[in-house]
């Protein structure tokens, strides 16, 4: 028999009748016929039966009228059956206007929501209505209103009988407070907030999981049906809507923090009442307050104990309530909440993981130099000036020195020590640059900081076993698979773009836990991830459907800082203004409204604010805040987390792949041009926080995955571009020049010079020693780096006068590449074009620039990106040329610090000085301006040193080959972009011939 109840509340009381459902519709159970009930309705059943018996409810013909007094005394597993309002979601303010006794004395009282904002609450008995939400009242604050309204209704009458009808109202308030109030002295605001459920906030120590119960108002208790799909022609009220009004704390953060250290903690055994401030209380539901003993006593529980009564409470709390209902109860008492992911293990020590089978990254020059920070100075040392100035300081040490003297200052040892453990290639990152937006010296990592705080929340690695595999259930869907025309701004999405969208969508509902975007640059990831999350939003929004907790926390996005501000431009300019709700920067100085001061109970948990984490509707952030910080933003469980350029977690052996891992998302969207930047393990580290699991473990995955197995390389590139059993592909995928209609031209030009005699000259004599030298992996790099930067000038920028004429010509005749270089800018500048010089060396960017300003009488130097310039400059610099007048002019760039990230569509040419052997480097530069929004025809100009005797076997044109033939193979499995046996072609193709 399916049966369910049907209630109207009315000034008498809840009219209860109950319903069968049937094919031809709902017919009314005779009361005679409840005692055959079973289940969850039998129970219900028995208690209403129980009231009209007890004189708390009346029995009509059809139905029964339980009094409001008794429906504030239901427990919720039993509202819920009935159908019965919950528990509402408000505190009440009661204002003394005038005297007590006086004649025109009245009691006001003010209704407030979750967040403290005042709402017009009208009540009807034990039921106050917010809008279209109804909520119960508990039978202390129940009573209190029905004596203030007695009370108030006797105004205008004698001092004696507005006395008396005082005393119901003292009454109520002592039961509801605790306190004895007089009406003399009770002259200002009393806020009551009603508890009738608690979650737990969780924080991993040093000695396992620590966790204190945050209190909630009562809904409806969570059953399996809940999140069953709803069944066609069923007319009942959605109960997602309901479960997710519990989903916010009661209390604000700070009466929150007061009731666990100062009231909850301080206490052997919980209270049925708290005083949190002046006149401000919380009163616990009975259930509840017995609930909160149990916490007590597993807060002291052995380790194993504790992190089972996390992941499920109920049962402890349904054997302590006991009772025919205790189950349904404890499943009403406790709110879940997702915070640490189930990858976490704990808290330990950070160790770097030994992984000796995984090979070294292929394809890396060495680079021009290494920066050294100290104090205020970033130092440049060359590769042996690092080494001398190691072994001065291991000197130091063996003979007691105190100080080491570095480039003519002293500074102790053990600073300069510290610094070598941190030094950087130069334009490997922005060297010096503060990425979090904090003043020098207040980063954590500047601190000296205590053991605990060095320790790192341990994760499930899956490096030599897949101990972690995550499959989510499927999700539901309550609105159309598409977001609503109101959240978009006035950008129509191209049709791949639109394709994008279906795919991220049906993914979300398959159930995957996560999927990677690896669309070419410039088919806009971000746009098209934008309306995703907007989508997303209004899901959730909707509340039709029943949402898990990790379903309806913020939005995470993470993102190399330079990338911050176009996630925030991008937003205004796409979606509506509200779409994605209140925004939360965590980096610059929004990164500083959100740290947390330190205190006697500080610990790096609590470095952020994680309650204003919580809630808000998306947050932004970058990979180093997040990895320093990464203990405080796994406390928060996020609805989407989304990592831009994600190559950055392709290492698993980096401290920002580990935090990054460790962050609880339901979903996880990857965004890249690179799945791929140098070894096919970088694909498994990303999928690896995208799906964990889903590629097995590391070591096998290398093992199974090499150059000389291109079976496998087939078959890894089917399993992520195809559709699966389950649901669509975990990997999209897109070139430009096959998905952009209306996309200009791109073509490509080599231009072979050759060698001047000085430039020949210093390339051969490179040659012969590399042929009278070692063989190993180490001397074959330097001899290949050393033809690279030759190839491109002999002397480098040594003894240039960019800004003399003369100068100038003679140090451009030395070097073919140069010399071509400024031909195809006069081409350029009388075509009126724009154009992108790609140039490694720092100090041959600043020579060129200054002989481009001066052989082509510029009235500004060209502009330089590279490793010195912080995120925010360079989207300065770049919208500077954006906007500039039409006309010829130019920037120059580093190839790795300004590939990506910038969207440079005035530039219609690319000129490459400098070439990497890994063409994802490469490309990633042309896509600068070769992308949406490009509407001229676009060049890429590749000038090629040939040496007069050596010819084909020149560096310059057996690099050409390689990358061409490496473009080649990507087409048709994924194969890494470089490889260990990419040096031993290069040098053999150039060197060991001759």
């Amino acid at each position: 028999m399916s049966i369910v109840f049907r209630t109207r509340v009315a000034p008498d009381g809840v009219h209860i009748e109950a319903q069968q459902k049937g094919f031809l519709g709902r017919r009314t159970v005779p009361i005679t016929q409840w005692e055959t009930f079973d289940g969850a309705e039998a129970v219900a059943a028995r208690v209403i039966l129980s009231a009209v018996a007890t004189q708390e409810a009346r029995q009509e013909p059809a139905s029964v009228v339980l009094s409001h007094a008794a429906a504030t005394g239901l427990p919720a597993s039993i509202a819920g059956t009935l159908g019965i309002a919950p528990l509402a979601h408000l505190s009440a303010t009661l204002s003394f206007e005038d005297r007590i006794d006086s004649a025109t004395g009245r009691i006001r009282v003010r209704w407030y929501d979750a967040n403290t904002r005042p709402v017009l609450g009208i009540r009807a008995g034990a039921f106050v209505t917010v809008g279209e939400d109804t909520g119960r009242l508990t039978g202390a604050l129940f009573r209190l209103t029905e004596a203030i309204e007695s009370y108030n209704a006797s105004a205008g009458q004698p001092i004696e009988v507005r006395i008396g009808l005082w005393q119901p109202v003292q009454e109520a308030l002592r039961e509801s407070t605790g306190l004895e109030v007089k009406s003399d002295q009770y002259l200002s605001s009393l806020t009551i907030y009603q508890a009738g459920s608690f979650a737990l906030d969780v924080r991993e120590t040093s000695n396992g999981p620590d966790f204190t119960p945050v209190l909630m108002s009562r809904g409806k208790a969570a059953t399996l049906e809940d999140v069953a799909p709803a069944v066609e022609g069923d007319e009942d009220e959605p109960t997602g809507k309901l479960r997710d009004e519990i989903a916010d704390a009661l209390l604000p953060p700070e009466l929150q923090q007061k009731f666990v250290s100062e009231r909850y903690e301080a206490s052997g055994r919980t209270h049925n009442a708290y005083v949190l401030g002046r006149n401000v209380f919380v009163v616990l539901d009975p259930d509840l307050k017995q609930a909160l003993d149990v916490v007590r006593k597993m807060r002291s529980a052995p380790r194993e104990a504790r992190r089972a009564f996390i992941r499920n409470p109920r049962p402890a709390l349904s054997e302590a309530l006991g009772g025919e209902a205790a189950d349904a109860v404890a499943a009403s008492l406790f709110v879940e909440t997702q915070q640490y992911s189930e990858r976490v293990l704990g808290l330990g020590v950070w160790e770097r993981p030994a992984l000796p089978w995984l090979q070294n990254e292929a394809g890396q020059w060495l680079p021009e130099g290494f920066a050294l920070k100290l104090r205020d100075k970033t130092l440049i040392f060359s590769q042996e000036g690092v080494e001398q100035l190691s072994h001065q300081v291991q000197a130091a040490k063996v003979e007691g020195h105190e100080t080491v003297a570095v480039m003519g200052t002293d500074y102790s040892v053990s600073e300069v020590e510290g610094a070598l453990a941190h030094i950087a290639p130069v334009d490997s990152a922005p060297v010096g640059i503060d990425q979090t937006g904090e003043e020098p010296g207040q980063t954590a990592s500047d601190e000296v900081l205590a053991e605990d705080d060095r320790r790192v929340l341990l994760i499930r690695q899956n490096l030599e076993d897949a101990d972690y595999v995550l499959a989510a259930p499927r999700r539901i869907a309550s609105i159309p698979l598409e977001v609503p025309s109101a959240l978009m701004g006035s950008t129509r999405a191209k049709p791949h773009q639109q394709t994008g969208l279906s795919w991220l969508l049906n993914a979300w509902v398959a159930g995957r836990p996560g999927v990677l975007l690896a669309d070419d640059m410039g088919l806009g990831k971000t746009f098209q991830a934008l309306r995703f999350l907007a989508w997303t939003r209004a899901n959730r929004k909707s509340q039709a459907a029943p949402l898990t907790p990790l379903q309806r926390g913020p939005i995470l996005i993470v993102a190399p800082t330079a990338l911050l501000n176009n996630w925030i431009a991008e937003s205004e300019q796409h979606l509506a203004q509200d779409a994605l709700g209140d925004r939360m920067d965590a980096f610059g100085p929004g990164l500083k409204r959100l740290k947390r001061p330190r205190s006697e109970s500080w610990s790096p948990e609590d470095s952020l604010d994680t309650d204003a984490l919580k809630r808000a509707d998306w947050i932004l952030t970058t990979y180093e805040t997040l990895a320093d910080n990464h203990r405080a933003f796994a406390r928060v469980g996020y609805s989407v987390a989304v990592f831009d350029e994600m190559q950055k977690v392709k290492d698993p052996r980096t401290i920002n792949t580990h935090a990054a891992k460790a962050m609880n998302a339901d979903f996880v969207l990857g965004l890249t041009g690179t799945p791929i930047e140098n070894r096919l393990e970088d694909l498994w580290c990303i999928m690896d926080r995208v799906a964990p699991g889903f590629l097995g473990d590391l070591k096998r995955f290398s093992e199974a995955h090499t150059e000389d197995q291109p079976d496998n390389l087939k078959a890894l590139k089917y399993k992520l571009d195809e559709p699966q059993a389950d649901g669509p592909p975990m990997m999209l995928r897109r070139m430009k020049e096959n998905h952009i209609e209306g996309l200009p031209e791109k073509k490509i030009m080599s231009y072979q010079t050759h060698m001047p005699g000085a430039q020949a000259e210093a390339y051969m004599d490179a040659v012969r020693s590399a042929q009278a030298g070692e063989r190993s992996h180490g001397a074959m790099l330097k001899a290949i780096h050393a033809l690279r930067g030759i190839s491109l000038h002999p002397e480098g920028a040594r003894e240039v006068d960019p800004y003399d004429t003369q100068s100038a010509a003679t140090w451009l005749g030395q070097s073919a590449r140069l010399t071509r270089a400024i031909e195809i800018l006069r081409q350029v500048k009388s075509g009126g074009d724009k154009a992108l010089i790609f140039i490694e060396d720092r100090a041959v960017q600043k020579a060129f620039a200054g002989v481009v300003v001066t052989l082509f009488d510029l009235h500004a130097e060209p502009t330089i990106i590279n490793g010195e310039v912080s995120g925010h400059r360079r989207q300065e610099y770049v919208k500077r040329f954006q906007e500039a007048r039409k006309g010829f002019d130019l920037l120059v760039l580093s190839p790795k610090a300004a590939g990506i990230g910038l969207t440079i569509t005035a530039a219609n040419h690319v000129i490459h000085l400098s070439r990497w052997w890994n063409p994802a480097v490469e490309d990633q530069c042309n896509d600068r301006c070769y992308r949406i929004g490009q509407d001229k025809p676009v060049t890429i100009h590749l000038p090629i040193a040939i040496h007069p005797v050596l010819g084909d076997a020149s560096f310059d044109v057996t690099l050409d080959r390689l990358l061409s033939r490496k473009r080649s193979l990507s087409r048709n499995m994924l194969a890494p972009p470089v490889s260990d046996g990419d040096l031993g072609a290069l040098f053999g193709a150039t060197i060991s011939t001759h």
